[in-house]
């Protein structure tokens, strides 16, 4: 009787971490997401290799860990479509990144392209590009409430993000750099904000996880290389970032790196730091 109840508690389990592991789009039936009740007329996935062959190499998205793509086509009335182009990535961290940096998709107003307007919308690890026809008029909320259908939706900066200083953020500063950092390769991402006051400005970045201690260790090493008159002090590193910009940058004893640099006096740019720092060390890691 025991070794029945053990394996029950056990299949319960593993059904637990089944129900709460994310569906990809292949596994999905897209045929089921309706917009203004109708379902999709035309649907079509591709997975992380073919869909680097589909999209223009200018969006670089190998670099930003895509994982796969759907398209799909809606005729809400007669002669008019909406082409959808769903993206999904590894992580909510690539999917911002990539809506950050590509510079390829807008959010706030739609552009236009050839005769086609083209609006873009972020859930979690999935970007939505709605595209449709200049003549044509989607209202803002219809198109949300379709993203807000999609499992695992979730909206605004990853909590990564929220554990940065809140006092003093510049509006619109916000990025993620990949593969280098300050111009310096680095094997882990960083997420920055920008930050003013006081007619100075300046940056504070964090971390989206641990780095491992040697990651960090090639880091320092390589800003040396490049002359930015590194120097160490316990456990920081103090280094110029350009012209009149100095930098502070340090691993926490958990493994989240902290950097903050910008236009600043030798006192502002430690009280910065310090700040940054210990924000990001009382957060939940």
């Amino acid at each position: 009787m025991k070794k029945i109840k053990r394996w029950m508690i056990l299949g319960a389990l593993l059904a637990f971490c089944g129900c709460n592991q994310e569906e990809s789009l292949l596994e999905l039936n897209l045929y089921k997401f309706l917009y203004r009740e109708k379902a999709p007329v035309n649907v079509q996935l591709y997975d992380s290799v073919s869909v680097l062959r589909r999209v223009p190499s200018a969006w670089q998205l190998r670099n930003y860990a895509i994982s796969n793509m759907a398209e799909l086509e809606y005729v809400p009335v007669e002669g008019d479509t909406l082409h959808v182009r769903l993206l999904e990535f590894s992580s909510d961290m690539s999917a911002l990144a990539f809506f950050l940096n590509s510079g390829l998709v807008q959010e706030s107003f739609p552009v236009v392209e050839g005769n086609f307007r083209e609006i873009a919308m972020r859930g979690g690890r999935r970007l939505f590009v709605f595209r449709y026809g200049l003549l044509r008029n989607y209202e803002r909320s219809e198109l949300e409430r379709f993203v807000q259908g999609f499992p695992n939706y979730r909206a605004g900066l990853p909590q990564e993000f929220l554990s940065l200083p809140i006092s003093n953020r510049a509006i619109g500063q916000t990025s993620i750099q990949m593969r280098d950092f300050l111009g310096v390769e680095s094997e882990f991402p960083m997420l920055i904000l920008g930050y003013r006051g006081d007619d100075v400005f300046w940056n504070a970045a964090r971390s989206w996880g641990s780095v491992p201690q040697d990651a960090w260790q090639v880091w320092v090493a390589n800003s040396r290389k490049l002359h930015r008159n590194v120097a160490l002090s316990a456990d920081t590193v103090f280094f110029n970032a350009g012209a009149e910009t100095r930098g502070a940058a340090l691993r926490l004893p958990d493994g989240r790196v902290v950097c903050v640099w910008g236009t600043l006096s030798a006192e502002n740019l430690r009280n910065h730091f310090q700040k940054a720092a210990q924000s990001v060390y009382d957060s939940p890691k």
